[in-house]
């Protein structure tokens, strides 16, 4: 596995994202830009760079916190295969 410190952000957003699970801005900027992070991040920036390489993510907007995001990426399950 490869050194966090050395991962882009791009890296660690799709590692994070590969999961399938939702996740919201808070734990996307304490993941990918580390923790106590106090610049403006650019996770729109890095999803669009994902998107870009042909992943499918979603976002919405928190139902209780308009001011967080919740993202998702769809993961493409491998095909079955049979030996005949």
């Amino acid at each position: 596995m490869k050194n966090t410190n050395a991962m882009s952000q791009k890296q660690r957003l799709y590692n994070l994202l590969s999961d399938g699970k939702a996740h919201r801005t808070d734990e996307i900027l304490e993941t990918v830009y580390g923790v106590g992070h106090s610049g403006i991040a650019r996770i729109g920036a890095r999803i669009n760079d994902l998107k870009k390489d042909g992943y499918i993510i979603d976002g919405k907007t928190d139902k209780v916190k308009k001011s967080l995001y919740w993202y998702r990426m769809e993961i493409k399950k491998e095909q079955d295969t049979f030996e005949f």
